[in-house]
């Protein structure tokens, strides 16, 4: 997580409340969409927390690349959970949320990686390049690896 204070120094960020170091909310003006993006941002109860919202259009994926950018340095991975539905709790029509858990530093330290939690690994989605795809391909050749295999 960046600073609160690097947070509030971004161009075109408008605090209008805040709750002492656990918080604060506003509004962001994203210039490349030209619209603007409401925003309440936690870290409390072990979790870092962003909702963003618009009055009547639900944040773009886009949109959401930028507001996690603001509050997370671009090394940080956080996720967009979809709970079961007996957790669904719906206090706007047009709200979106960024979390990402806070681990103590034991728990850190203990891990082999820097990742905070598991992510799934890219080439599940695709690849970035042709020279990964071939070199992903030669390998799961060679060890007959089949994945996405669909006919």
């Amino acid at each position: 997580m960046k600073s609160f204070e690097e947070i509030k120094a971004t161009k075109n960020i408008r605090i209008k409340a805040e709750a002492g170091d656990t918080g604060f909310g506003g509004s962001y003006y994203d210039s490349i969409s030209g619209k603007w993006l409401n925003f309440i941002f936690s870290n409390q109860l072990g979790w870092e927390h962003l909702s963003i919202s618009m009055p009547n259009k639900t944040p773009s994926w886009e949109q959401m690349c930028r507001m996690k950018d603001i509050f997370w340095n671009e090394n940080e991975t956080c996720i967009e959970y979809h709970p079961a539905k007996s957790q669904y709790v719906n206090m706007h029509p047009h709200c979106l949320h960024i979390w990402k858990p806070v681990f103590n530093e034991d728990f850190i330290n203990e891990q082999e990686s820097n990742e905070n939690f598991p992510v799934p690994p890219h080439i599940l989605v695709g690849f970035r390049d042709d020279d990964e795809r071939a070199a992903f391909l030669e390998l799961a050749d060679k060890f007959d690896l089949k994945i996405n295999n669909f006919k």
